[in-house]
């Protein structure tokens, strides 16, 4: 996927980075690999023929959507996380620059994990291998979730932190309605309303007392397969300290029973599928704005996700 956010960089750039890392090794050769969305990401072919990945932040000047500042430290500072935890899938951290002196932003290098990810395999699976995979991807995310985090909010923001989900969670919805604003991004809900709602639920998020590592990207193009395993979890940058529900495994438009059955819930409360509703309402919302602050060459994903924002808007108000 083409996106302006993308950083590329030459080869001679990639190989001073390589070699601030891996010396006396040097870089035998690299290829961009273009399944991600925002970040640039190498594969690394190092002169021992070991393999890395290496992972560029978007220049620090190039405008982003407000929840996307300083994700790159918010990746690092999650996978750090996980990695304690002892057991969770997750790439080893291998060297991680935020001085911006031989690159021009931020990057980090991790291990290549064993496996392709289920989204690029998924055709040649069985729906009962698919199934069970769900079902290992729910056990490793309610491991995730497990995990306590200070505050409530973005990780690498702290004007977005705090002790409380409720006025965080609304923070984070203000700042993708004024993205959206700034972009002349017409959403297709009225806003106004949408606030009227919002404000009529907030006892719901009070349910919300600690703030927990949600990875919020679980999708199957970043859950990496091999022998009908997960061998790992990548793409943390947009990972969030808050409220478990706002998982992909707990879309309300996309129910997904095995992740369910392996995370350990047979049924959400009432409250819960509403806080899951406007956890939707949130996601489709930024989605709605990534065409134009990352000039796709379509405007697909703006069709849909306004799509999704008018029909899960309508079960709000219902």
């Amino acid at each position: 996927m083409e996106s302006l956010t993308k950083n590329k960089q030459n080869r001679e750039t990639i190989s001073k980075m390589v070699e601030k890392y891996f010396s006396p090794l040097k870089m035998k050769n690299y290829r961009e690999l273009t399944e991600g969305y925002f970040n640039i990401a190498y594969e690394i072919h190092l002169s021992n023929e070991e393999q890395v990945i290496l992972k560029i932040a978007p220049l620090k000047e190039m405008r982003v959507m407000t929840y996307e500042k300083n994700i790159m430290s918010s990746e690092v500072e999650a996978m750090k996380l996980a990695i304690r935890h002892g057991k969770i899938p997750v790439p080893k951290m291998l060297g991680y620059d935020d001085s911006c002196t031989i690159c021009n932003s931020p990057y980090f290098f991790m291990e290549k994990l064993e496996g392709k990810s289920l989204n690029t395999i998924k055709d040649s699976l069985s729906l009962e291998q698919i199934n069970r995979i769900h079902v290992e991807t729910g056990e490793i995310n309610k491991r995730i979730n497990d995990i306590l985090c200070p505050v409530f909010g973005y990780p690498g923001q702290p004007e977005f932190q705090g002790k409380e989900w409720y006025p965080i969670f609304r923070k984070m919805m203000e700042a993708g309605v004024n993205d959206a604003q700034h972009g002349n991004v017409d959403l297709k809900i009225p806003i106004d309303q949408m606030w009227l709602c919002l404000d009529r639920d907030k006892s719901i998020f009070e349910e919300v007392s600690e703030p927990k590592l949600v990875h919020w990207d679980c999708w199957d193009g970043n859950i990496f397969i091999h022998s009908g395993k997960v061998t790992g979890i990548i793409d943390w940058e947009r990972s969030i300290w808050g409220d478990p529900l706002m998982e992909v495994g707990f879309r309300t438009y996309a129910e997904n029973t095995c992740f369910q059955k392996g995370y350990g819930i047979k049924r959400l409360t009432k409250n819960q599928e509403r806080r899951a509703l406007w956890y939707d309402i949130y996601l489709m919302l930024l989605v709605a704005l990534e065409y134009e602050y990352r000039k796709y060459e379509t405007m697909d994903s703006y069709y849909y996700a306004t799509q999704m924002l008018i029909k899960q808007f309508e079960k709000v108000q219902g």
